[in-house]
This record gives structure tokens, sequence and C-alpha cells, in this order.
């Protein structure tokens, strides 16, 4: 018996009745889903940028502290310390 025209046997599917195209079109959709998930999830540069500068700033502010601390410490050690009372300024 002949096939009629148009209606050649379908290729043998491989994976269960899957073309391998369909494969890979389901893995380039997995990966592209696990990529907008790490990026979601992912601490953004800008925040790590801002929470940089506000530790630079506490350090800064701790030195500043410490320095004035020791000028105040090596200045009362010698007795030269003073302390004025001025009128208040209109």
């Amino acid at each position: 018996m002949q096939t009629p025209p148009g209606h050649e046997p379908e290729e043998k599917r491989h994976i269960f009745g899957t073309h391998i195209g369909d494969l890979g079109l389901v893995l380039i959709a997995f990966l592209c889903t696990i990529t907008v998930i790490l990026i979601l999830f992912s601490p953004s540069p800008a925040d790590r940028l801002q929470k940089a500068q506000a530790r630079q700033e506490k350090e800064r502010i701790l030195k500043e502290n410490a320095e004035r601390q020791r000028k105040i410490d090596a200045d009362v050690a010698t007795g030269e310390v003073s302390v004025g009372i001025t009128p208040h300024k209109h």
C-alpha cells in the first residue's frame, strides 16, 4: 500500500516524542529564568557602594575623635588647658 501524497511518515522522535529543537527552547527558557532570578536577588552595586561610603565615614569620624581626644589628653597632661568664657555675640 502506498501513502497518499502529502502524508509522508513522521520522523522518529528521540526523547519522549519531542524534537531536539524543543529541548533547546526549554533549556534557553530555563537559563533565562535562572538569570532573572539571580539578578533580582543579588545585591546591587549601588547598595554596596553606599555601605562602603558609610563605613568610610564612620572610620573618618572615629579617627577625628581619636585625634581630638589625643590632643586634649596631651594638653591636660602638660597643664596648658584654659577655659574661656566669652559674651554672647549679637
